[in-house]
């Protein structure tokens, strides 16, 4: 075949799907990661697998196991923001079952004066909008309103709260999207 033959072939051919394989080396490399690297840098430890369609699933498998495995000292917040980014892989997955085990599992102390972010609203909001329960969502829509803004105005997670009612019944991936989040609040 001729090489302008074979670049046609290879164009006319279907997008290949992710490869979501982790191995046993990998999968070590990652359990070792301290938790800064692992799951709030962006480009590192779980998320870059974890933004290719296909591979959400994986990715919450691997929070998973670093939840269970990892040897890195997790303070009770963080163990509470890993469940949650488990939640969120498998609700992008579409694994909505799997997906609320980890968001019930990521409740953390009641908001309180002096806190900035009403974590357990922004918790109920999201199992709300899964659960299609539009009463249990807007209630909690309205105390992520109450929360304190930050400097520049923005207001935790609410952007998150905007997507699920503009998108409501829609699903988790199109709720997340920027067509339905608005852009002026950071997630």
């Amino acid at each position: 075949m001729s090489m302008i033959a074979a670049l046609f072939f290879a164009l006319a051919q279907p997008d290949a799907a992710p490869v979501c394989e982790i191995s046993a080396d990998q999968r070590a490399a990652y359990l070792a990661m301290e938790y800064q690297a692992f799951d709030q840098t962006m480009g590192e430890g779980w998320r870059p697998l974890g933004e290719d369609d296909g591979c959400q699933s994986v990715a919450g498998i691997l929070i998973a196991d670093y939840l269970l495995y990892s040897h890195a000292p997790l303070e009770t917040y963080q163990v509470r923001v890993l469940r949650f980014h488990a939640g969120q892989m498998f609700a992008f997955a579409g694994e909505t079952g799997r997906a609320l085990d980890f968001f019930r599992a990521s409740y953390g102390a009641p908001y309180g004066p002096g806190d900035r972010l009403d974590w357990n609203s922004y918790v109920d909001a999201t199992i709300a909008f899964l659960g299609d329960d539009r009463e249990t969502l807007d209630a909690a829509h309205a105390r992520l309103l109450l929360q304190t803004p930050f400097e520049n105005g923005a207001i935790p997670n609410l952007n998150v709260g905007d997507g699920f009612l503009a998108c409501y019944g829609e699903g988790y991936r199109k709720a997340y999207s920027a067509e339905c989040m608005s852009d002026v609040r950071p997630q």
